[in-house]
């Protein structure tokens, strides 16, 4: 059975899920958040570093956190070109809310550096994680960005990334790189019939 602790990181989900053999971090949050993070892995014995998707808000404190705790990042291949340039994926919106998000995200993509480093471990859909100490598998989520990917675990909780966000209830990402693709991730995670959601922004959900 897992345990997911949701860690605040600003308005950035990272979460801890912690197996019978070691724990994996998911996502990293905005700099600055490092160091609250750090001895929470430790803590938890995380044993890799699982990046739902490319922007700057999931991931600057990878590469400071690999060093420290000396554990890989693992992350999908589509979305390595983010880790160079956020705006190689250009985002859309169809909603006032999401255009909103969408402008206030551009700028600060822009206004951001990226501490540089390069994925140990490159996931696809299906992949089992049990090797890290936690019994879970990797969803394919695209939409969102072109390598978004959630973690199912055994206990059927979802780890969504930013392809679902709640700001009331459970909804589909307002900014994405492929609509259709967000659309369709949106019916997959739904089908996979989630005892839990857990998002990069938001409350999770619980007891679906």
């Amino acid at each position: 059975m897992s345990r997911i602790k949701r860690v605040h990181c600003g308005d950035v989900n990272c979460h801890l899920v912690q197996g019978e053999q070691g724990a994996i971090l998911v996502d990293t949050g905005r700099a600055g958040y490092g160091e609250k993070l750090l001895p929470l892995c430790r803590q938890w014995d995380v044993r890799l570093i699982v990046l739902t998707h490319g922007h700057l808000d999931h991931v600057q404190n990878a590469a400071f956190l690999s060093q420290q705790l000396e554990v890989p990042i693992a992350m999908h291949r589509a979305d390595l070109e983010l880790l160079e340039d956020n705006d190689r994926q250009p985002m859309q919106a169809h909603r006032r809310l999401g255009r909103l998000i969408q402008s206030l995200s551009r700028r600060g993509f822009q206004d951001t550096l990226l501490p540089p480093f390069q994925p140990d471990l490159y996931l696809e859909d299906g992949d089992d994680l049990s090797h890290f100490g936690v019994n879970a598998q990797v969803v394919a989520l695209p939409g969102h960005t072109a390598g978004s990917i959630g973690l199912k675990t055994e206990d059927g909780a979802l780890l969504v990334g930013d392809a679902m966000f709640r700001l009331f209830s459970p909804a589909p990402a307002l900014v994405y790189a492929d609509r259709r693709q967000m659309e369709d991730s949106v019916a997959k995670i739904w089908a996979l019939h989630p005892t839990a959601l857990y998002f990069g922004h938001g409350r999770p959900a619980q007891g679906l």
